[in-house]
């Protein structure tokens, strides 16, 4: 698998996801250095921590990045973000939601990322740990896809080659571009009445607007057709509250619709509470529009959002114990033999052996998903003389 810097430039995925592990690896090692400590690898538990959503193939792709940073295989531990989350809320619950920790609650974890979305359940149960309700879901409606709705509004200000120009040319000041949209996306809130003003990559787009268009960046936008809703005011955008607002209603209305069908499904049911972790939940936005979705359910922006997955991770290396079962995201089987019945059976799967018809290749599951299984039970399939080879149904 191969990655795309800003500028478009190919690397392959498994060397920046080692890179970017070996850098935060070096940068605990030097942190503890200075104070005369010594980690030893042989040690050292490490937890990665990925969204619940990954497949397994992408988990065991995180693993293999880990080895290659130089992190002992039988060292490391994949942790999900929402379960390291509601590990950490049920360790210090947060003021407004201290019923969490008592038996038989159940509240859902909105990790709110960059990139995913990951929505789970959890039931508190009389032994003290915690029982997943329901299989984790998610989906691609991050901070960055309101990200993406900014950048396409300046493509339709000034076009995509200007865009693509900036990027490939100047890709520092697209950086800048993204942590100006960052910062609005923060700081911005749902009832404001005044424009919004950010920073902009200024001389740059006045360059590239003076080379491609004749005329300066003030100009240019003043041309504009949003020109209405937009402004160039010195080195900052200035756009009206109403039309910011409508850059954030498709990530809004794909997170409550994601949260909509995960407490519809028939076992989710008396969900107290939603935390909200992960940076995006800082977002005052997304922050009031699922208190408007979810009139009856109490939403709490735990404190220190953005960092309690990586709070949680440190926990859940001391008490990965504490989720004592999970639902299963598939349904597993083996493809086998049986004798063939021509009611149910296709005819194109019927053969003859040892003078005996029988069906062929036909799918024996013996996990169904949905159901719960207990952390380390093992689940075996029944016995089959006519069983073939095994396989693994997506459902």
């Amino acid at each position: 698998m191969v990655l795309e810097d800003v500028r478009g430039q190919p690397l392959p995925a498994i060397d920046v996801f080692s890179l970017s592990i070996k850098a935060l690896k070096d940068h605990l090692n030097s942190s503890v250095e200075i104070k005369n400590i010594a980690l030893d690898d042989r040690k050292t538990k490490w937890v990665l921590t990925v969204p619940a959503i990954w497949t397994d193939t992408a988990k065991q792709f995180m693993r293999k990045s880990a080895e290659k940073a130089g992190i002992p295989r039988d060292m490391l531990t994949i942790a999900l973000e929402p379960a390291a989350a509601s590990i950490y809320c049920q360790t210090f619950p947060s003021a407004g939601c201290r019923e969490i920790v008592e038996i038989g609650s159940r509240y859902m974890v909105a990790d709110l990322g960059g990139g995913t979305i990951d929505v789970t359940v959890h039931e508190k149960i009389p032994n003290g740990t915690l029982k997943e309700v329901t299989k984790a879901s998610g989906n691609g409606c991050g901070g960055t896809s309101v990200d993406d709705e900014f950048i396409q509004l300046f493509v339709r200000i000034f076009g995509g080659p200007i865009m693509n120009s900036l990027k490939s040319e100047s890709p520092e000041s697209y950086l800048y571009l993204l942590r100006s949209i960052e910062n609005v996306k923060r700081v911005f809130q749902p009832t404001q009445t005044r424009k919004v003003n950010f920073t902009i990559p200024y001389a740059t787009l006045d360059d590239l607007c003076q080379s491609n268009f004749g005329e300066n960046i003030k100009n240019f936008v003043s041309s504009s057709s949003l020109a209405c809703n937009i402004e160039i005011c010195k080195d900052k955008m200035r756009i009206g509250p109403l039309f910011v607002k409508s850059l954030f209603k498709t990530t809004c209305d794909n997170v409550i619709t994601l949260i909509q069908s995960v407490l519809q499904q028939g076992m989710v049911a008396n969900v107290s509470s939603i935390l909200l972790v992960g940076g995006f939940a800082e977002c005052k936005i997304i922050q009031n529009s699922l208190k408007t979705a979810f009139l009856s359910i109490n939403i709490v922006l735990q404190d220190d959002s953005g960092v309690i997955v990586l709070k949680g991770a440190v926990l859940f290396g001391y008490k990965s114990n504490i989720i004592s079962s999970r639902i299963a995201r598939y349904t597993y089987g083996v493809s086998i033999c049986d004798y063939f019945n021509e009611s149910i059976h296709d005819r194109k799967r019927k053969i003859t052996q040892t003078g005996k018809i029988y069906c062929d290749n036909i799918f024996d599951p013996f996990l169904k998903i949905n159901t719960s299984i207990q952390k380390s039970k093992k689940v075996f399939n029944r016995q089959s003389d006519w069983r073939l080879f095994a396989s693994v149904y997506h459902g």
